[in-house]
């Protein structure tokens, strides 16, 4: 019998109750993956990680993360609220230069490698995170039919946008199939076709749909507080990971940050603030960010706040 701690936090919120939920297990090392993944069924959340000591040099933890149905290479919303968590319970402390800063960086290894999160503090305490992938986005093109997907979304194929936004795979550490939407409403009303998207999309590198939508600002009267003047509106579904639908994904929103800065002229910062759950009752916020320098993309960046939820133990045979 082994007796293992959790911490449960909100992600990618400053709100109680809102957000993506996460738990972090701690000493569950030399554990099987079975064990692992009927853990992760257990909490039922989308993502939850186990923290153990650093297996490679220069990372502060070793983080393993589990979906409901798989363990994947790299997720947002469990790099941040790890993070947070590890700082926030004093797992991970502060030197003296890091306080007087406002920030240090926690770099957590994972099975993408080593993904650095930068912590932001006030008092020691921190308020936000943001991670840098760990790898930079790659694109494929895998289906062109607008016809299938907008069946599989139970929408009209002229909601789905065309030309320079076309659906596209994009992935800075897991893929995820961009679909850009023309309104808003067209991102509200999408229902997944299970069996649609089994046909169209099931075993492809990108099988995962993200949809989205600029919002151009028309939507803040009906959104929660904290989730207000947000740039973008997107849900992501993620069937064969065990989650109908998730409250927010960073590593979705990364790709997100990747393909509109494809798409962007410009060189320099890019910056977006994505609403994400609001239809699931669970707003989420992401800051999301990509730089470019003569015309390449050279980083790619999520960021948001989480919050501690609760703690307990759970034993394990």
């Amino acid at each position: 019998m082994r007796t293992l701690r959790f911490i449960t936090a909100d992600v990618f919120t400053s709100e109680p109750f809102t957000g993506n939920q996460l738990a972090v297990v701690f000493g569950a090392e030399g554990l099987p993956s079975e064990t692992l993944q009927a853990i992760t069924r257990e909490f039922n959340y989308s993502e939850t990680t186990f923290v153990s000591a650093p297996e490679t040099p220069g990372t502060t933890r070793r983080v393993r993360i589990f979906t409901p149905g798989m363990e994947v290479p790299f997720a947002g919303h469990p790099t941040i609220g790890t993070a947070h968590v590890l700082v926030a319970t004093g797992e991970v402390r502060p030197s003296d230069d890091e306080r007087a800063a406002g920030e240090l960086t926690v770099v957590l290894g994972e099975n993408v490698g080593p993904v650095p999160v930068r912590v932001r503090l006030e008092a020691g305490v921190p308020t936000w995170a943001q991670l840098t992938t760990a790898v930079l986005p790659e694109s494929r093109v895998e289906v062109t039919d607008r016809d299938a997907l907008a069946h599989m979304l139970s929408l009209d194929p002229a909601e789905l946008l065309d030309g320079a936004y076309a659906p596209c795979g994009v992935s800075c550490g897991l893929p995820f199939q961009m679909i850009p939407l023309a309104t808003v409403a067209a991102v509200s009303r999408a229902r997944l076709r299970v069996d649609a998207w089994e046909q169209l999309l099931g075993g492809k590198w990108a099988e995962w749909p993200m949809v989205f939508a600029m919002t151009g600002g028309r939507d803040d009267g009906e959104l929660a507080a904290h989730v207000r003047g947000c740039d973008i509106r997107a849900r992501v579904f993620v069937p064969s990971g065990g989650v109908p639908e998730d409250p927010a994904t960073g590593s979705a929103n990364a790709a997100l940050a990747g393909y509109l800065a494809a798409r962007t002229p410009r060189d320099g910062l890019l910056t977006w603030a994505v609403a994400q759950g609001v239809e699931m009752g669970r707003p989420s916020r992401l800051h999301i960010e990509a730089h470019k320098h003569g015309g390449v993309i050279d980083a790619v960046r999520v960021g948001g706040a989480s919050v501690l939820m609760s703690e307990g133990t759970m034993t394990v045979r």
